[in-house]
């Protein structure tokens, strides 16, 4: 008898709210403006308490269209939403228009009276609202769920309103969704090959209409995926904003490029002439609307780009179909790909205008059709492409033509010409000079170092010549060699210094950069060198003060540090010291390598870097002064600089290069230099 009253007062409930609707799992994720009403709030100044007043007075207007469509209007609309949710998920109401400015829903509390969630596409972010191409209201479960719940939408734009608006439950919204994002993903990604691919033909090309094609694109990707599609999310909410509030900029500036490729598409100044002032016209009238968008005036230039949008489409159609009749043949490709576009800013333009009823299908027709056009119009550009090759075999011909009747014109410029090989050939000789000065540097670096190898090749010649004769025991041999493996360890140096400057003299180094520890390098060649710190008994001193990764090349930076450790170990004193120092600032590490000398009068010779004067060490080691010339020019090749300084007795030689920075390895790696 209970489930008998209840069963009753059910369907009395049902006949009393028609517009009830019913969540069950089975709910289809579709529009549900037929069971929804609306009341049109002209003054926009009616506050929620007064909206459930005129809702008891029974002024709500029962929707019979998916969509509703209140047209360019200043006033608001408030929508009301009754359903009973029969199953134990959240509830999901979805609004499916992003550029609303105002966005107002009402949810009834516990205590009777209504919480107001606002957003919109002006409005900051809300943490009630998932706001991303679409607004997605949750309504959470409550102890009501299984009866009559009502909430409030009020809406108010400066466009046309549009309503598509669903309710679905988790499951239903999450698969409901993906075919649209499916879809969606596939036309974006057409659109960004095609504007990348046409761009990269302007590039190669230099032809104006790929250029405008490709800006025509760019123009109306903004407009219809970031504006109409409410993709602008993906940018911030700063780029959200600025995008809905002048939209139709967008709008103008890819109108304004579909005319300029029209013209030079079609080749109007031969095809019409006549045809090219209706194409500045409508220009003008889209400049027109892009200035009244940029000051504000939102809901007249929708009203403007909506009329200009079906009189520019058609217009430059037909100018189409009449170039084709004059005989332009690529002009066939062209009429069938603005046929879509006619078709579409037809069918959309008469939707907002409530001439049929606005629908799923026609929010999903415009892009659709833009897309098509855009492919068909690859094609017509192909075929364009292939008409302009066969016509270059006649440009060839002119231009042969041409050279042939100003080859005159040559006779009359060769007292100017020999005017300008003189002044060459004064350049080429100084040039020359230079060249001749370059090679007496290297004649006389390498008399020096063919002295610095004979000598110890000629003291090793002769201990061979010597035990060869027997004249030499066992231990005179140990001693003499012991002796020689100075001399060796120098030549070996000299060598390698030798053909890295050689190398780079002959431009033949490649600077290769990658990511290294400057301590780990340090470390390992100290490791090297403590036989021969260790002979002169010099006590050596790692600083590490910055760790971090550098980014230079390996084997150059190498070199530089051995040079500059060699070189520390050879004027240092017996019994003194050699400091090494690592520390850095914000972009570069720095290697400090310093060690007292022995005469004071000698330390301004370290300060002279352009110099090659040998120079004998601590120990009468020998050294061609070439060193100092590689440091340098290593240094430099990576971004650095070699300075040497004076701090009391010690000489300290200081190079920097740039730290391994995450965000900027890339735009130094493609800096990579060839010498």
């Amino acid at each position: 008898m209970r489930s008998l009253i209840l069963l009753i007062l059910c369907l009395f409930s049902f006949a009393a709210y028609s517009e009830v609707i019913v969540v069950d799992k089975n709910l289809p994720f579709s529009s549900i403006g037929k069971s929804i009403s609306y009341l049109q709030d002209a003054e926009a100044r009616l506050s929620i308490s007064q909206i459930l007043q005129a809702d008891r007075q029974g002024l709500f207007i029962s929707s019979d269209v998916e969509i509703l469509n209140f047209g360019n209007s200043r006033a608001a609309y408030w929508l009301k939403v009754s359903f009973i949710n029969k199953t134990n998920s959240e509830l999901f109401l979805v609004l499916g228009s992003p550029g609303i400015e105002n966005v107002d829903l009402f949810v009834p509390k516990t205590d009777g009276g209504y919480h107001r969630i606002h957003t919109g596409s002006l409005a900051a972010s809300n943490p009630e609202v998932l706001n991303a191409n679409n607004y997605i209201f949750s309504l959470k479960r409550s102890d009501l769920n299984d009866q009559i719940q009502t909430v409030y939408l009020r809406l108010r734009t400066n466009n046309i309103l549009l309503v598509p608006l669903k309710l679905a439950v988790a499951d239903g919204l999450l698969i409901g969704m993906t075919p649209i994002e499916r879809f969606e993903s596939i036309y974006i990604g057409i659109l960004i090959a095609l504007f990348f691919f046409n761009f990269s033909v302007f590039i190669n090309s230099r032809d104006y209409t790929y250029l405008y094609y490709s800006l025509y694109i760019l123009a109306f990707f903004f407009y219809v995926v970031f504006y109409f599609r409410g993709y602008s999310y993906i940018f911030g909410n700063d780029f959200r904003i600025f995008l809905n509030t002048s939209p139709h900029l967008f709008l103008g500036l890819g109108m304004i490029s579909g005319i300029a490729f029209s013209r030079s598409f079609l080749n109007l100044k031969e095809t019409l002439p006549w045809a090219v002032q209706i194409l500045r016209v409508l220009a003008a009238c889209w400049m027109t609307t892009i200035v009244l968008s940029v000051l504000g005036f939102k809901s007249l230039t929708s009203d403007i780009a909506q009329i200009l949008s079906s009189i520019t489409t058609i217009s430059v159609w037909v100018l189409g179909i009449l170039a084709y009749r004059t005989g332009y043949k690529p002009a066939v490709y062209f009429i069938i790909a603005w046929s879509f576009v006619c078709l579409t800013s037809v069918w959309v333009v008469l939707s907002l205008a409530d001439f049929f009823p606005y629908n799923e299908l026609s929010v999903q027709i415009a892009p659709l059709g833009f897309v098509f056009e855009l492919l068909l119009l690859s094609l017509a550009l192909g075929d364009r492409l292939k008409d302009m090759k066969y016509a270059s075999h006649e440009i060839q011909e002119r231009q042969l033509k041409f050279q042939q009747e100003n080859l005159y014109l040559v006779n009359s410029q060769n007292e100017r010409l020999e005017k300008v090989v003189e002044s060459r050939t004064r350049a080429l000789k100084k040039m020359i000079q230079s060249l001749e000065n370059a090679n007496a540097d290297k004649n006389r670096i390498f008399s020096i170092i063919a002295h610095d190898l004979r000598s110890p090749f000629n003291s090793l010649i002769s201990l061979f010549s010597l035990n060869d004769m027997d004249m030499l025991t066992f231990e005179d041999v140990k001693i003499l060699l012991n002796d020689s493996r100075r001399n060796i360890d120098n030549i070996h140096n000299t060598l390698n210094n030798l053909l890295y400057w050689a190398q780079s003299q002959m431009q033949g180094i490649t600077t290769a950069p990658s990511r290294f520890n400057m301590r780990v390098m340090v470390e390992d060649l100290m490791l090297v060198y403590q036989p021969l710190t260790a002979k002169k008994s010099i006590m050596t001193e790692i600083i590490i003060e910055d760790d971090n990764d550098v980014f230079a090349d390996l084997n150059q930076i190498n070199v530089v540090i051995r040079n500059l450790i060699d070189n520390a170990i050879k004027f240092t004193p017996l019994g003194l010291f050699i400091r090494i120092k690592i520390w850095g600032d914000s972009n570069h590490v720095y290697v400090d390598i310093s060690n007292p000398v022995a005469d004071p009068h000698k330390i301004d010779k370290f300060t002279h870097l352009n110099g090659v004067e040998p120079s004998y060490g601590t120990a009468n080691e020998r050294g061609v002064g070439l060193g100092l010339h590689l440091c340098r020019d290593f240094v430099e090749r990576n971004n650095g600089a070699l300075m040497v300084t004076i701090e009391g007795d010690c000489v300290v030689m200081r190079f920097n290069v740039p730290k391994y920075l995450v965000e900027s390895s890339p735009i130094v790696a493609a800096e990579v230099m060839e010498y």
